[in-house]
């Protein structure tokens, strides 16, 4: 079998060298190597000036100098012409760190096009253990402006605490900034995600916009179900007053049982509401219409109208059964995409449902949108 000759060109990869003072590079002559400053590296002045003031490196001290992280250093050791401290300071570096490659391959990937990226060691002012930095915007001061984001690092392998993550983004909107997340896979590529809290809604009939006669004639059909496999069928004459619930078949209603189950623990109260049903319940009450996400890997459709008018703008997957790994997170996330939709965590928290939408995202070329 003869393979196919290839039509495009793939993506070129980038590698970063990393030079040392008997290399031919004259612009690593003109300056001076960081010294050591405790656990991080200190620059002097007038480069320090120029690092701190131009491209928000480091944090500025009161004679002047700014003082890097060891990620830092290696940004300014690419791009800014800056010597490292010796020939073996990396391996070094990586003993007392070893996720510094990491770290900084993410710092050179989010600085790419003007972007500042400062780690949240220098700058405080969002405070979160998962915020591992701050983003100031290209065409934004970071002088005197308040940063635009919290970032987040994670690599594929990673497990993840969702509760964790809820905190970290309803914190990040009470402060009015983006969370942001890069995920760094074992060939050192760098993916960047939005994550926000969305109020997902939509313009079906609730249980609660029936007036009494229709519920009672609901539960009159419901109460006469024949069980099936998977469910149970309902006949009837009569137009089906509560849309969100079945599909319309075979002269009749057939419900999946998680639609059974649902009506027994949230409207009849017959037992014990479980995850399961009550975050069915929310986002039923929030209008929307659920149909099974089987064929998308994850618990449901979630359309926002008719769907027979529109596709599902949402996939729904209630925590429970979400990854537990940022690999398994990027793959849900990557296909949902791949069919224009949103992919959606639910979180139950204190008794209410948070829906925490992931996207990709690259710096100054997409926007969020609710």
């Amino acid at each position: 079998m003869v393979r196919q000759q290839r039509k495009f060109k793939p993506r070129a990869r980038t590698t970063r060298a990393i030079k040392f003072e008997g290399d031919e590079d004259s612009n690593l002559k003109k300056n001076q190597p960081p010294v050591a400053d405790g656990a991080y590296w200190k620059i002097s002045p007038p480069l320090s000036t120029r690092l701190f003031e131009k491209s928000a490196l480091g944090h500025r001290n009161d004679d002047g100098s700014i003082t890097l992280t060891a990620s830092e250093v290696l940004f300014c050791h690419w791009h800014r012409h800056v010597p490292l401290p010796n020939e073996h300071w990396l391996e070094e570096e990586l003993q007392k760190n070893p996720r510094l490659i990491y770290e900084a391959i993410i710092m050179d990937s989010g600085r790419n096009g003007g972007e500042m990226i400062v780690p949240s060691t220098h700058r405080p002012q969002i405070k979160h253990h998962l915020a591992w930095g701050v983003r100031w915007h290209r065409d934004r001061n970071h002088l005197k402006e308040m940063p635009q984001a919290s970032i987040s690092i994670a690599a594929t392998h990673d497990e993840l605490d969702w509760d964790e993550l809820l905190d970290w983004c309803v914190k990040a909107k009470q402060m009015n900034v983006d969370a942001e997340l890069f995920v760094i896979d074992e060939e050192l590529d760098v993916t960047m995600y939005k994550l926000m809290l969305i109020e997902p809604k939509g313009d079906r009939m609730t249980w609660d916009d029936l007036n009494q006669n229709q519920k009672g004639e609901f539960m009159e059909s419901w109460s006469n179900r024949t069980n099936t496999d998977h469910g149970s069928y309902v006949r009837h004459e009569q137009p089906w007053v509560w849309n969100q619930i079945g599909i319309e078949h075979m002269s009749g209603r057939v419900l999946r049982q998680e639609e059974n189950t649902y009506i027994q623990q949230m409207i009849n109260e017959e037992e014990e509401s479980t995850s399961d049903s009550r975050i069915m319940h929310d986002l039923l009450a929030r209008g929307l219409l659920l149909r099974p996400g089987f064929k998308y890997g994850c618990r449901w459709r979630g359309y926002d109208g008719d769907l027979n008018e529109s596709h599902a703008p949402w996939l729904i997957q209630p925590r429970a059964e979400a990854a537990t790994t940022w690999q398994g997170v990027c793959l849900s996330v990557r296909l949902a995409e791949g069919v224009h939709k949103q992919w959606v965590c639910g979180i139950e928290s204190n008794g209410e449902w948070n829906y925490l939408r992931i996207q990709r995202w690259l710096p100054g070329k997409n926007s969020s949108t609710e």
